[in-house]
């Protein structure tokens, strides 16, 4: 009686898997192609990633792998208007925008390369200002460690007599 059922949740399962593989989306389209070296292949390149053919420029044919990709500006996520009504604003992206090839070191919880243009100090005053925070307190601590003890002053133990032992246990565990 449970010999049918098992074979029907096999089947069944299987007939699950093969639609669910027969769907899968594949990334080819997307992938960046060989180096342009004609200008047929620039034009191309350029209609694949929807720019216009004075737009498009690849990055330089130098062996890290970026082929035909577009070399596109250095524009971080948090270097974008946060108020202009984007697709997925949670990553300041519009839906179709081509990629920069390093949006995954540039996002809002990582690094901004334009970062120095919207700081409030410069490096060398914020490396200053740390340095002086950190070794202005550990100064002050020194100093306040040598002209105020942190313990009450005591005396050594007074005694009635010297070379005499005050204790009852006996010598001959020791």
């Amino acid at each position: 009686m449970a010999l049918p059922r098992m074979i029907n949740g096999i089947l069944r399962t299987k007939a699950i898997y093969s639609v669910s593989s027969r769907s899968v989306v594949s990334h080819e389209p997307w992938k960046p192609g060989p180096y342009p070296k004609t200008e047929e292949e620039r034009l191309a390149a350029a209609k694949k990633y929807g720019l216009l053919p004075e737009e498009y420029a690849p990055y330089p044919d130098d062996g890290l792998g970026f082929g035909d990709y577009p070399k596109l500006p250095d524009i971080g996520q948090d270097s974008k208007s946060e108020y202009y009504p984007w697709d997925c604003p949670e990553h300041n992206r519009n839906f179709g925008e081509i990629m920069h090839v390093h949006a995954d070191m540039w996002g809002s919880d990582k690094g901004d390369p334009n970062y120095r243009q919207k700081a409030r100090y410069p490096d060398w005053q914020r490396v200053l200002s740390f340095f002086v925070a950190v070794f202005g307190i550990s100064g002050l601590m020194i100093t306040g460690d040598y002209w105020c003890k942190r313990y009450r002053p005591f005396m050594p133990k007074q005694w009635p007599q010297d070379n005499v032992k005050y204790y009852t246990y006996s010598d001959k565990y020791f």
